[in-house]
């Protein structure tokens, strides 16, 4: 962990994320130098809830956290990523994003690392898909590409 590594968000879902589509419920979290994904039963948004004292999910604005509040997340994430999947900006050489298409159909955000591995986060409704997408731009834009 960087002592300047910034959150920048991050969400839960046990019904909209997939991770690899085998399995539903998953998470993604963003800090300015990393990207960590979570499969099922992995929900960090009740932890950071308990850093941020007094804050329910939507009022968790990672704009408003204080250094320590932004730090100690960090830190929660550093501890956690040997079992999470915590990747590094200059780990990813693609970050592909497609929108849910319609109400049965989904979209996805598939990652290709510069090691020729790759894996995709399947993304079922458009607010999900559009709060990730808000999270990548600010993440990583230069390898941000929309399909």
């Amino acid at each position: 962990m960087e002592e300047s590594e910034r959150y920048l968000g991050g969400m839960y879902s046990s019904m909209q994320l997939a991770l690899n589509k085998w399995k539903i419920g998953a998470g993604i979290y963003v800090t300015d130098k990393r990207l960590v994904l979570t499969g099922v039963g992995e929900d960090m948004d009740v932890t950071f809830k308990k850093i941020v004292t007094g804050s329910g999910r939507k009022d968790l604005v990672p704009a408003n956290l204080t250094p320590e509040q932004n730090q100690a997340i960090v830190k929660e994430l550093s501890a956690q990523s040997p079992q999470l999947m915590s990747l590094r900006k200059d780990q990813i050489s693609l970050l592909e994003m497609k929108p849910p298409p319609g109400m049965f159909r989904t979209g996805h955000l598939k990652i290709d690392l510069t090691s020729g591995e790759s894996f995709q986060l399947i993304i079922a409704k458009k607010k999900e898909y559009e709060y990730i997408l808000s999270l990548l731009q600010s993440f990583n834009p230069q390898v941000l590409q929309q399909v």
